[in-house]
């Protein structure tokens, strides 16, 4: 599984264009993608502030997601002022069923679109939650 949070900061004046691109984003994926566990933006408390919690069966759904055509379709530098993406994985026993965040090797066979989301959006285990697992 890859669970990713993504801290989210939107340029003034764009919140409700990019409210409209969150809810085209949430459609389409789930109308679209096989491999969607969860898919979620949540307002923060500053200013626009956003937050996605995005969680899918493996990290090439994850990246399948990346490179779709409804992901690459919209004009995110119109909106984004800034935006982090953090891998996250569940505490157990208190996780909301989700299973821990993996990094399994890119397969030799790997189609150039997953070699390049491999490159812009790598997965690295922190070796501190090995000893939480």
């Amino acid at each position: 599984m890859a669970t990713l949070l993504a801290h989210i900061r939107i340029k003034p004046g764009k919140e409700a264009k990019w409210e409209a691109i969150m809810a085209d984003m949430v459609r389409e994926t789930f109308a679209t993608e096989e491999g969607v566990v969860r898919y979620e933006y949540w307002k923060g408390q500053e200013e626009n502030a956003y937050y996605c919690l995005l969680s899918f069966k493996d990290k090439w759904a994850f990246y399948h997601h990346q490179m779709s055509d409804h992901h690459e379709g919209h004009d995110f530098a119109d909106v984004l002022a800034d935006i982090k993406l953090e891998y996250v994985g569940p505490v157990k026993g208190a996780g909301g069923g989700l299973a821990p965040t993996e990094d399994p090797a890119l397969p030799d066979d790997a189609s150039a679109a997953m070699r390049t989301a491999q490159e812009r959006f790598p997965l690295s285990i922190p070796g501190w939650w090995s000893a939480r697992a």
